[in-house]
């Protein structure tokens, strides 16, 4: 509505201006006509008298609209046409002989066989050349009526005023059809998304043809239900898993509380033991989901300082030799600094570290190198290896390589995930490749991070 009034009363503005411009047009082109015809006839009697040498009783005129008069040099009537017989000089003033002038003047009491084709209150005046050298001495004087003029101006106007408003209408009629049919997508794309609801985002938005600025908005409509339905789906598999994770060891923990109030008078260390186990397996989780919502809440890096990324590798490869589960590698580690959060990235070595001792047959093997603006690490193990098919869904939450292995020795599958966030949020990537034999996981930051 507001765009069909607004085009409305502009192009009715527009129309206003364009009618007054082809109006004034109109009149100076008539009146100049009226003007040249006036001067034309009066230049025509001058040279008749002056040709004839004599001035004639009653001076002939083109046209009934017109009307002339000789007039002396003392400002006297010699001789005039029929319609102004008898009549005063038409101007008061006449010009000197030899010149000529264009006035606006009224004859009254003109003279006509045909008076309502005729303007008697309102005449064009038009002095012509002087008589200087003739048998009078004077001025020959034309009056044309611009009655015609006037009446052809005055039609033309009463026309505009009813077509242009007219047309000023259809634009708003054609503006608010077009316009209408142009947001007729919109409303569906309205109309689909306002049905929508959590439980039922796999539905989609129309999306027109056309490659305009309605299918484009359609397509990101779309794009985003699209999103929200991986992120809707990702938080209930989380649920999901959350709830699977914490049952089996809350179960283990009740079991063995069961059996140690059964049993009062017996040794519950190895209860107690096993208790704390399934506790430290719980805490693990729990704080692997506070750093991802952490991450997903944009709160990493957290602190940015020079870390000295060699210095980190170095203390998770002695934490794992310490272990004694696999033989250690750290021949490929080198100086490295960049900028980033210390305890987020000594998080991510550590992960991968812990992933490698998990899968490694024997051996893990560390690098830290630059590589132009960037530092690379990477973590080998001489494990199974990750299947191509696998090497993207390892970084997904929840997802483990072999599912049938044991959820204590093959964690909650939060630990690459961890990594490929904190990565992420301080630019760089994380990939994994084959280690010929076993995997070989790489991250790229940028040194200035």
């Amino acid at each position: 509505m507001r765009a069909s009034l607004a085009a409305a009363l502009i192009v009715g503005a527009a129309f206003l201006v364009s009618g007054e411009v082809v109006t004034a047009l109109l009149r100076s082109t008539l009146y100049a006509s009226a003007t040249g015809s006036a001067r034309a006839e009066a230049l025509d009697i001058a040279s008749f008298i002056e040709t004839r040498g004599r001035v004639p009783r009653r001076l002939p005129i083109a046209a009934e609209e017109m009307a002339a008069q000789v007039v002396s040099a003392g400002g006297r009537v010699v001789t005039s046409s029929a319609n102004v017989a008898g009549l005063a000089p038409m101007l008061a003033h006449a010009p000197a002989p030899g010149a000529s002038s264009t006035r606006l003047g009224v004859i009254v009491n003109l003279r006509s066989t045909r008076p309502r084709a005729v303007d008697i209150d309102f005449r064009f005046v038009v002095v012509a050349e002087g008589l200087g050298n003739g048998p009078i001495r004077g001025a020959v004087l034309v009056a044309n009526s611009l009655g015609a003029s006037d009446k052809a101006i005055s039609l033309v106007r009463q026309v505009l005023l009813v077509v242009l408003p007219v047309l000023a209408v259809l634009v708003g009629v054609l503006v608010w059809l077009l316009t209408g049919r142009a947001l007729r997508p919109v409303e569906l794309i309205r109309a689909e998304v306002a049905g929508l609801s959590a439980g039922d985002l796999a539905r989609r938005v129309p999306e027109p043809a056309a490659r305009d600025e309605v299918g484009r908005l359609a397509r990101t409509m779309n794009v985003m239900l699209a999103r929200l339905e991986t992120s809707a789906r990702r938080e209930r598999q989380l649920v999901a898993d959350v709830s699977h994770e914490l049952r089996n060891p809350l179960a283990a923990l009740r079991a063995q509380l069961e059996v140690a109030v059964a049993h009062p008078g017996e040794d519950t260390s190895a209860l107690l033991l096993g208790s704390v186990a399934d506790v430290d397996r719980m805490t693990g989780l729990v704080e692997d989901l506070l750093t991802l919502a952490r991450i997903d809440e944009g709160m990493v890096p957290a602190r940015t300082s020079d870390v000295d990324l060699d210095e980190l590798v170095l203390e998770s490869a002695d934490a794992l030799a310490r272990r004694g589960r696999v033989e250690v590698s750290v021949g490929g580690v080198g100086a490295a600094r960049l900028a980033g959060d210390a305890a987020q990235l000594r998080r991510v070595v550590t992960n991968l570290a812990d992933n490698a001792e998990r899968h490694a047959r024997g051996r893990v093997a560390f690098a830290v190198r630059h590589e132009g603006a960037s530092v690379v690490i990477s973590v080998a193990d001489d494990g199974p290896g990750v299947p191509e098919a696998m090497r993207e869904r390892v970084f997904e939450r929840f997802v483990r390589i072999d599912e049938a292995r044991s959820r204590r020795e093959s964690g909650a599958g939060l630990g690459l995930a961890i990594v490929r966030e904190i990565v992420r949020a301080h630019g760089g990537e994380v990939w994994v490749e084959d280690g010929a034999p076993g995997a070989r996981f790489v991250v790229r930051l940028p040194a200035g991070a």
